[in-house]
Order: structure tokens, then sequence, then C-alpha cells
């Protein structure tokens, strides 16, 4: 009988789902998110990340980071509307270049940014002046103080472990602080449509792709409340809209397509298609 593995973000029973070169992905039974499983090694993804975050032409980060950067403006209105104070002191975890950190400061909080990256931590120091620590929450965690906010761009599915992690967030915020976080979304129309092939699931760049049940369990057994919880997030009504026409139309027409020809999961190679959903997440730590 196949190994069946457990959930780390519900404690429920893993299937397999797909196998993408070395690695395994499988979909929890319970919460509908999907692992990769085993994890790779910490050697394996230091020096993954290594040639990610490389600021020459073979980085793959330099692709992203300009959509990144366009959608912070929104993002800082969302998380705004839940912040506890009109002036709060917030935390970037994972704040890479420093720019959101950046948009924070002009928008009057008191915000600084935290990083695991050594050349990310000193370009949000030196080009975009912003304070900025180098290393884990766990180790900054008494220095740092309390945050009424924390954000967390994109990161959570790049995480090997996003209960442990998500504690560490709710560690740094006081009692009535407030997480925001994006992340691609595992189980919606489209994933359901097609099933492990949307962008998302991108071992080992992606060690999860959560679904809605899924980061609802991983924040509860972190110790927050998801108090909003937006499944497909754009920057304006305009693109939101063309984004889901689109996300429709390609999904039904790659859904008939396999559907006609007989191919199905398993028969043919791994695929990832340009498609899929990116959810808005907020939780707040009980007061």
């Amino acid at each position: 009988m196949a190994e069946r593995p457990i959930c780390p973000l519900c404690e429920g029973t893993g299937e397999p789902h797909f196998i993408a070169g070395e690695h395994r992905m499988f979909r929890c039974t319970a919460c509908r998110s999907a692992f990769v499983y085993p994890q790779p090694s910490e050697e394996y993804l230091e020096r993954f990340y290594a040639a990610f975050h490389n600021s020459g032409d073979d980085g793959w980060y330099n692709d992203i980071e300009g959509r990144m950067q366009a959608d912070f403006p929104a993002k800082l209105r969302m998380f705004r509307q839940h912040l506890p104070t009109r002036q709060p002191r917030v935390l970037d975890v994972g704040c890479g270049k420093g720019w959101f950190v950046r948009a924070c400061l002009d928008a009057g909080c008191d915000a600084e940014g935290i990083d695991l990256s050594s050349s990310g931590v000193e370009h949000a120091t030196n080009n975009a002046g912003v304070t900025a620590h180098l290393g884990t929450l766990q180790e900054h965690a008494e220095s740092l103080g309390v945050f009424d906010g924390a954000s967390f761009w994109a990161t959570i599915e790049h995480v090997p472990d996003p209960v442990a992690t998500l504690s560490s967030i709710a560690n740094v915020l006081r009692p009535g602080g407030v997480l925001a976080l994006t992340t691609g979304i595992a189980d919606d129309r489209i994933d359901r449509w097609l099933p492990g092939a949307t962008q998302w699931y991108d071992p080992p760049q992606h060690l999860f792709v959560l679904s809605a049940r899924g980061i609802r369990a991983a924040a509860e057994r972190a110790g927050l409340e998801v108090i909003d919880l937006v499944p497909c997030f754009e920057r304006t009504r305009g693109r939101l809209f063309i984004r889901q026409a689109r996300g429709f139309a390609a999904a039904a027409l790659l859904r008939a397509v396999t559907t006609a020809t007989g191919i199905t999961s398993g028969r043919f190679a791994f695929t990832r298609y340009p498609l899929g959903n990116e959810m808005f997440v907020v939780c707040r730590k009980p007061t």
C-alpha cells in the first residue's frame, strides 16, 4: 500500500496527487490542500533559492518582482482596513527588497521588514531606505517587540512548515493585531477542473498549495482566526473580471480537450499552465 502522509496543515490524510521530476505532491483528503512529501532538505532549498534570487539573467525572481510591486498599493489599502490603529507598527515578513515596507512608511505606518535573503536585506537597506533584519523571526523575536500588523505576501507556499511560521508571526503580534497574506489557492473552480495543473503546483518552489479550508486550519492551529478571505485577488475590478473570465474560458477549454482525448492525470508528464487564482487572507490574533 502506498504511503499516505499526514497533512501538515490540518493533520488530515494525504493521497498521491502527481510527480513532478523528483518531487511528489499529495492532496489532503480533508482540507484539499496539496503538499510536497517528502520535503526537500534544507541544503537543497538553500541551493534552489540561491539561484531563484540571482539578480543576473538566470534569476527567476526578477520575472515576478514587477507584478508584486504593482500590487502593493491595493494590498496596502485592503490591509489597512483591518489594522487596529491609524498609525500601526507593521512588520513585513519575507520583505525581499523592501518595497512594501517603503510603501507602508510612505503611507504613515511605522514599518520594518525581515528576510532570510542577505541580498534582499542589503537592497532594502541601501536602495529602499528601510529597516530590514536578516534572519528568522525566532532569532529576532525578543528584539523586534510587538506589532499591530504583519504582512506575508506570496511566501507561505514556500516555507516547509506553514503552521510553525504562522505561530512565529502570531507571537510578534499584539492581541487584536492582524496578519495579511496572499498565496495561490487550491480546490477552487479552476483547480477542480484542472487538478494539479495551475501555476501554483510548482515544486520545489512551492511546497504547498493551500485551499481556503487549509489556511483556516493552519491559522487556527497557530493561534490565529481568519476574519476575511478573498478567493481571487486583483488590484482593480477590471483586472479581476479579465482574470476570472480568462481563467474560466481557458480551464473549460482545457478540460474539454482532455475529456475528449481521454488524457487523464497520471498518464502523461506533469504539465503546468499559467492559470490559477491568488487568495487574500486576513487573520487576527484573539484578544
